[in-house]
């Protein structure tokens, strides 16, 4: 079985105050998050990465190199 290695760059966002909006207005925290998602789908695709998985309010990418992330 052979390995093979790549060099990426990570990223971890998250929306900031997402949990106290969720508390005030669980609706516009939904739609803030939905809104976030389209966004940062295209905007990841643009940049030659891809998003491996979604964690509430937070994303988790891959880029292969530090400069398109």
């Amino acid at each position: 079985m052979s390995r093979s290695r790549q060099l990426a760059a990570i990223m971890f966002t998250d929306i900031q105050g997402y949990t106290a909006l969720m508390q005030q207005d669980e609706l516009q925290a939904i739609q803030a998050r939905n809104k976030h998602r389209r966004i940062f789908n295209s905007t990841t695709e643009r940049y030659k990465g891809k998003v491996l998985q979604y964690y509430g309010d937070g994303t988790l990418s891959i880029f292969d190199s530090a400069i398109d992330a």
